[in-house]
């Protein structure tokens, strides 16, 4: 599928001025050839011949998977004859679970190609935006810098719910209240959320170490020297932003382990309790199994087995031997 924007005519406005505005069209496999004045085509999952008439267009090659001599480059970032190829990780849909995929950007000096095989919004939100927006200063970098923008609001959201589970899960774990089933039932629950979390971090940070790695090539080698200005001053705004989302994705990321050691070391109180429990009932039942082994040998020669009263008298010390530790604990404060 290939999804075209163009400039269309300047629109006259009611103060008599005219104002050139961005079309979003969607290229039929009929259509013989992509129309003039396109400054992105997005290629979704593509066809060979959809990649050989945007190669047409552009005049450069398109790497896809559609093209039978198609290899993975060397480098994830290079530069060929004047056209930039840059390959990054986007967050795709849906945005409570964001999971990534890969994006090719081919920077040629008149449009900007993308590639990709999975739904990304960001691309849908951005080409919203791109066809309300004027169109007289529109340059490939700066449809690219717009798109990785738009990408940043999207982990930016991303993150800030991430933020939001972890509150809950964190008022779940130290409020937990109940019977120890329905605690252990929490704290499974919560091992369950944090592994959720942990992973939709993991990828929201892989997805901005590509992203910047993509900006500093733009900053550096990749930037021509026909591309405005704002684009150089807006590709230095998205790499401050993007260094403040991975201090805050660090943070989340450690407030994930935190939760986990503390869910963790609540589970091993509740296990020690049980353990404790065991070995209190242990102790108080051990002297009255030693009296009862005493009387339990089969010697010829004990005087007490004779006595009229020496299974009562067992008995209360049996009873005796068990309660004498029972009270040692509760004085100790041990239960």
């Amino acid at each position: 599928m290939i999804i075209v924007h163009l400039i269309v005519k300047p629109v006259a406005a009611g103060d008599g001025s005219a104002t050139a505005m961005v079309q979003r069209t969607l290229l039929a496999p009929s259509d013989p050839q992509i129309p003039a004045g396109a400054i992105w085509i997005d290629l979704v999952n593509p066809t060979i011949e959809e990649d050989r008439k945007v190669q047409e267009f552009v005049g450069v090659p398109v790497p896809t998977k559609a093209d039978p001599d198609f290899t993975e480059p060397s480098e994830a970032h290079y530069s060929e004859n004047g056209v930039r190829y840059l390959h990054a990780l986007f967050i795709s849909e849906p945005e409570d679970t964001p999971d990534v995929t890969g994006v090719t950007f081919v920077i040629a000096p008149t449009a900007l190609v993308t590639v990709r095989y999975h739904p990304v919004e960001t691309f849908d939100l951005f080409s919203q935006k791109l066809c309300k927006a004027p169109a007289q200063a529109l340059f490939p970098d700066v449809v690219a810098l717009g798109l990785i923008n738009t990408s940043l609001n999207r982990m930016a959201r991303a993150l800030g719910k991430a933020g939001e589970s972890l509150d809950r899960i964190a008022s779940a774990v130290f409020h937990a209240e109940g019977d120890q089933r329905k605690r252990n039932q929490v704290y499974s629950e919560t091992l369950d959320a944090l592994g959720r979390e942990d992973e939709k971090i993991s990828n929201l940070r892989e997805s901005m170490v590509s992203v910047e790695r993509l900006l500093l090539f733009l900053m550096s080698e990749g930037r021509p020297e026909n591309a405005p200005k704002s684009a150089r001053g807006a590709t230095k705004t998205a790499l401050r932003d993007l260094e403040t989302m991975e201090q805050d994705a660090s943070f989340k990321a450690q407030k994930v382990q935190f939760l986990l050691d503390s869910t963790l070391g609540r589970i091993n109180l509740l296990q020690n309790e049980i353990i404790k429990l065991f070995s209190v009932i242990a102790v108080i039942f051990m002297p009255p199994t030693v009296i009862a082994s005493i009387y339990g040998m089969n010697f010829k020669e004990m005087p007490e087995l004779e006595w009229r009263w020496g299974y009562p008298f067992a008995i209360a010390l049996m009873v005796c031997a068990a309660i004498g530790p029972y009270m040692l604990f509760r004085w100790k404060k041990w239960l």
